[in-house]
């Protein structure tokens, strides 16, 4: 019951922090961004060197994906703070193994 509750205010919390993309290069920016922040911050928890080369070119092709819709520097700069603040905030409520979990489940179920 416990974790119910804290998810209840985490997902509320980041909720309140990050809007969520307003449109599909917004949203292949931050898959992006969450595909790098993943990688390089929870390797052990992602699969390891194999699963951290798959996440980078994860993270190219929904760079790529983000540029041909229109997104500039500044747009795939928002979006890597956008993820780094959920991040953040998942960290500071739970833990980072916890925090990493919840991005390579996000991140799968993101891509298919």
């Amino acid at each position: 019951m416990k974790r119910l509750v804290i998810l209840g205010f985490l997902t509320g919390s980041l909720a309140a922090c990050v809007e969520p993309p307003a449109s599909p290069m917004e949203a292949a920016a931050r898959r992006a961004a969450a595909a790098e922040l993943t990688a390089k911050q929870c390797a052990g928890f992602a699969g390891g060197y194999e699963s951290v080369r798959k996440l980078r070119h994860d993270a190219n092709q929904n760079i790529a994906t983000a540029r041909r819709l229109g997104a500039t520097d500044a747009t795939i700069a928002k979006a890597r703070t956008d993820v780094r603040m959920a991040f953040d905030m998942q960290v500071a409520f739970s833990n980072p193994q916890q925090a990493c979990n919840m991005m390579v489940g996000e991140l799968a179920w993101a891509t298919g």
